[in-house]
């Protein structure tokens, strides 16, 4: 007899199985340590039930991920907002005008296409954290944004080979001119 694993409920309203290992990844891609990432994964299926929205397990994450280390945090959410297209704020309201359109929230909305689609979108991210380095955010955070930045555009299907090479090169001039060390390839492009 096969054993069903419960089912959690997407934006979107799918259903998909509990994968902890989800969790896991996402939490040592947001900077987490593994046996960070393994605790945070065990509260959250400590408090799972069959019907959980997404929501909420990014609540529980969020909220973890900032007691112990509120850069993590941030890292989930740039993340979120370049990779998945949505911006996550767990506390207090915000505005997005898309098209005209005014849209209140508390939560997650979705404010694009996921993933990153060309080298302009890079370019833009990459304006974006000059202004937000030239305003006072520490280096620090700009420094893990930009590896972020990286691994989506390594990861992204939605981008050619050449241009993943152009917002690679990009990214890495915007490092050198921080006194950073550019990022290197450990395997070739696909």
């Amino acid at each position: 007899m096969v054993k069903k694993l419960p089912k959690v409920v997407k934006a979107d309203n799918r259903l998909e199985e509990f994968d902890k290992n989800k969790i896991i990844q996402s939490c040592i891609n947001a900077g987490a340590s593994e046996g960070v990432a393994r605790e945070i994964a065990d509260e959250v299926e400590k408090k799972f039930h069959e019907g959980m929205r997404t929501s909420e397990i990014r609540r529980i994450i969020l909220k973890r991920l900032d007691e112990i280390n509120p850069e993590w945090a941030d890292n989930w959410k740039f993340y979120d907002r370049i990779v998945k297209g949505r911006i996550t704020f767990d506390s207090g309201k915000y505005i997005i005008v898309e098209k005209g359109n005014l849209y209140l929230g508390t939560q997650v909305k979705d404010i694009g296409k996921k993933g990153l689609s060309n080298v302009e979108e890079v370019e833009a991210i990459l304006k974006e954290l000059q202004e937000d380095l030239d305003h006072g955010i520490s280096s620090r955070t700009i420094h893990n944004r930009t590896r972020i930045l990286f691994l989506a555009v390594i990861r992204t299907k939605k981008m050619s080979k050449e241009d993943k090479l152009k917002a690679i090169e990009l990214i890495n001039e915007f490092r050198k001119k921080q006194g950073w060390k550019p990022f290197e390839l450990k395997k070739p492009l696909s």
